[in-house]
């Protein structure tokens, strides 16, 4: 054990012996729960399918353990076992909707643990793109017009006409498909015939279900929220500066904003209906006349999740407390302004601007000195931080990793 833990333990000696396992250690969210509750005297296990994990090689992390990959579901289950006896796990902190699915559809099977989410039902409810347009309905919150196929064949059958372009929505993010998840995306549609060879060569739209919707023109935007068994008590919104690929993606910088009133109320109303319990992002398209659309909502954390502490908000402590069932302390206004970039997904998108022939040459040179800008008053780097500077290396040596092979 590290001095930092040992005197962090001493320190925050209510909480020590609260044992909690984050997993997903990969995902810049999981570092980002990893150094939330670390930094509280929560003794936090990180753990993920390889054994060099981002959030493991974090100084807040007690321990880093490997378990076997979700698509085994058994396997995986046991390995999760295995790590709750080892250490006294009080409370799972899963970070990808695959290892959320599959620790509520196992659940019964885990040893006695708190897992900060709805049943697996109403977890679907909301994942399931079919059914969030249906309660949008229901709850008469906006969202895109929309129509639903069982598969490909349903949508050959049907004598439906479309203003192109449309959008082509898998019902869920993730499917399982012979024993392993299909990350699935949307896709848009500009005629007839490019809807029909997309929704027949891909697997997402040819043999599973899938929406068509109608195309918002817009921009995009999230609101974050935590709820503590149906109440909200916190709240937080950003917005996207910079994005991996440049046209739409991972935000690799981002900004705190203030809430936008519709569209947190929006999300307030959909979360409301199904009592809901943990964290939660609603994503919408925001016209040009400022009308929301609710096109999403995913119930887990997500991958800015350092924006919101860095500003204020620190939903993984909230929830830690809500979930042992404490006083959650009041949140103050977070701060606005506050930037977060992340600098390794910034380089990609520089290096993507930099072939793309569709940039001009003076477009190119611009971001090159938006690049090499480092630091701004309010700007905070994700992974880099000078007091736990081993996840940046950790990315880095990984970074080269992959430029090699």
């Amino acid at each position: 054990m590290s001095w930092f833990r040992f005197f962090s333990c001493f320190y925050f000696c209510g909480k020590c012996m609260e044992s909690v396992l984050v997993l997903d250690a990969r995902q810049r969210s999981a570092l980002a729960v990893v150094r939330s509750l670390g930094s509280k005297g929560v003794r936090v296990i990180s753990a993920d399918t390889s054994s060099q994990a981002l959030a493991g090689s974090s100084k807040f992390s007690f321990a880093s353990e490997v378990y076997a990959d979700s698509s085994n579901s058994d396997a995986f289950i046991d390995d999760v076992n295995r790590i709750i006896q080892k250490y006294d796990i009080k409370v799972l902190y899963p970070t990808t909707e695959v290892t959320v699915y599959t620790l509520l559809e196992f659940q019964e099977n885990l040893l006695p643990v708190k897992l900060p989410f709805n049943d697996i039902d109403t977890v679907r409810s909301l994942s399931d793109k079919a059914a969030l347009i249906e309660r949008c309905k229901q709850l008469s919150v906006q969202a895109p017009s929309s129509e639903y196929y069982d598969n490909f064949q349903a949508l050959a059958a049907s004598s439906s006409h479309f203003d192109f372009p449309v959008v082509l929505k898998p019902i869920l993010s993730k499917i399982k498909v012979d024993g392993a998840w299909l990350a699935t995306s949307v896709t848009y549609a500009y005629s007839q015939s490019e809807l029909e060879s997309i929704a027949s060569t891909s697997i997402a739209f040819r043999d599973h279900p899938f929406m068509l919707q109608e195309y918002i023109k817009g921009h995009g935007a999230g609101v974050f929220l935590l709820y503590d068994h149906g109440t909200c008590i916190a709240h937080f919104a950003h917005k996207r500066l910079r994005e991996k690929p440049p046209t739409g993606g991972v935000s690799v910088l981002s900004e705190s904003i203030r809430a936008d009133e519709k569209q947190l109320n929006a999300a307030k109303k959909i979360l409301d209906s199904v009592s809901w319990h943990g964290v939660a992002m609603v994503e919408f398209k925001v016209t040009e006349a400022g009308e929301p659309y609710i096109i999403e909502v995913n119930p887990r954390f997500w991958g800015s999740l350092q924006l919101a502490i860095d500003s204020g908000v620190d939903f993984p402590y909230l929830l830690h407390e809500a979930t042992m069932g404490r006083s959650v302390p009041v949140v103050p206004e977070y701060k606005k302004g506050v930037c977060l970039r992340w600098l390794m997904g910034d380089l990609d998108r520089l290096y993507l601007v930099l072939k793309g022939r569709e940039y001009s040459f003076g477009y190119k040179i611009i971001e090159c000195l938006r690049f090499l800008i480092p630091f701004t008053p309010k700007m905070r780097y994700e992974v880099n931080r000078l007091n736990d500077f081993r996840p940046f290396l950790s990315e880095l040596k990984q970074y080269v990793k992959n430029l090699r092979s």
